[in-house]
């Protein structure tokens, strides 16, 4: 497909910012595959891009007033993209490390709390009310995934939901974990550093 020159595209981006579909169409036909190549160079994922990349798009069409005010749409449309794979690499990141943590508690050797095994009872116990408290399907995702210790795939076909799905409540499992930590107290301020990125999402 031939490029558009950034007159072009600026002038498709007018059209979009005033509700015009077809030009949003050609803007998506034109950028998706080169933005969705390189989406997956970073990420390593065509999960992840497709999802990342449609969600950029979605956000244009959800914000277009905006549209207008864009320079260089290329440039706009790269940009956004190349930030939310930073931003999924860092939550994945920051997500792993909780999810250790959470696994050290519940099944090692948690050694942050080995000279209080009462320090470590207490945040058993804990846990377990915060996925005791968690909506089923929520509960039931999180303890596949730290009973089982099944991928997000697996977990996804076992319970017929989407992968996107079973990430947001695991995410969301974390949220309710650190907000019962917060509020039992006693020590439990050792792992909000841990959980601290959870704020941001």
């Amino acid at each position: 497909m031939k490029s558009l020159s950034t007159n072009s595209a600026k002038d498709l981006f007018q059209r979009i910012a005033e509700g015009d579909a077809v030009a949003y169409t050609v803007i998506f036909n034109q950028y998706f595959d080169p933005l969705y190549r390189n989406a997956t160079r970073i990420l390593k994922s065509e999960l992840w891009a497709e999802e990342i990349v449609q969600d950029v798009f979605l956000q244009l069409w959800v914000n277009r007033q905006t549209a207008a005010t864009v320079e260089a749409p290329a440039s706009y449309l790269f940009k956004t993209t190349l930030h939310r794979c930073f931003d999924r690499i860092r939550r994945q990141e920051l997500e792993a490390k909780a999810q250790y943590l959470v696994n050290q508690v519940m099944h090692g050797p948690a050694t942050i709390y080995q000279q209080n095994e009462y320090d470590l009872n207490l945040v058993k116990k804990c846990i377990a009310e915060a996925v005791e408290q968690m909506p089923p399907q929520r509960k039931q995702v999180f303890l596949l995934r730290k009973e089982k210790d099944i991928s997000y795939e697996e977990i996804a076909i076992e319970l017929d939901i989407s992968r996107n799905t079973v990430r947001n409540h695991m995410v969301k499992a974390l949220q309710d974990i650190r907000s019962h930590l917060q509020a039992k107290g006693a020590l439990l301020f050792l792992l909000l550093p841990v959980f601290s990125f959870l704020k941001k999402n």
